[in-house]
């Protein structure tokens, strides 16, 4: 019963917040139905996997293990993330669609140790554990934390090529001064991002 009143949330959050032909509507394709249908985890097989993610064409996912995490919520936490991108900065030429389109997902079950990275305010830090990469080639590496894509870092990873996509960089600073692009909407945005895949349990 709990799976029929998310879906049916889903499909209203859908319907209630697609315009035009940008947010959700723009990813309906059927043309590779069948690559989506065939291409799921198997148990009993060598980990980690690969999974083609529905609606994005060669979008993809390496798992871990099978329940981290089924592909329809990999699927609908990039059409949540692409939804709220239109929303605040628009898309006029598609970047952000291709990108998403091209884009591999590597879930980890372990944190990664980092040389340097930048906080959220521009600091830098050395020798600390990081939760998320976004690499050249839309690549992002994520640490699968505690259940829900909604409580890991890839909204903040996609910001990240969103960026790169329309800017031709990544902003590894954030709201930092090195570097330009990031900014407090973007912050804002991804907390507007997980707060709808929370309402959904994701």
């Amino acid at each position: 019963m709990l799976k029929k009143i998310i879906l049916v949330f889903i499909v209203i959050f859908i319907s209630v917040t697609c315009s035009g032909d940008q947010g959700f509507r723009i990813f309906h394709d059927s043309e590779h139905k069948l690559i989506y249908k065939n291409s799921i985890c198997n148990p009993n097989g060598e980990f980690p996997q690969m999974v083609i993610i529905p609606f994005l064409k060669r979008a993809a996912q390496i798992v871990p293990r099978c329940n981290t995490y089924p592909k329809h919520k990999t699927a609908l936490a990039m059409m949540v993330f692409y939804q709220q991108w239109v929303d605040h900065f628009g898309d006029d030429h598609g970047l952000v669609k291709e990108m998403l389109e091209d884009t591999v997902i590597e879930w980890d079950l372990k944190k990664k140790k980092f040389k340097k990275a930048y906080s959220l305010y521009g600091e830098k830090k050395e020798n600390i554990n990081i939760i998320g990469l976004a690499k050249p080639g839309n690549y992002i590496w994520v640490w699968a934390a505690y259940g829900k894509i909604s409580e890991t870092s890839l909204m903040h990873e996609l910001v990240h090529q969103a960026l790169r996509a329309t800017t031709g960089s990544g902003d590894p600073d954030h709201e930092g001064d090195i570097y330009s692009g990031w900014t407090w909407e973007h912050t804002s945005m991804i907390n507007k991002a997980k707060k709808t895949l929370r309402a959904f349990n994701i």
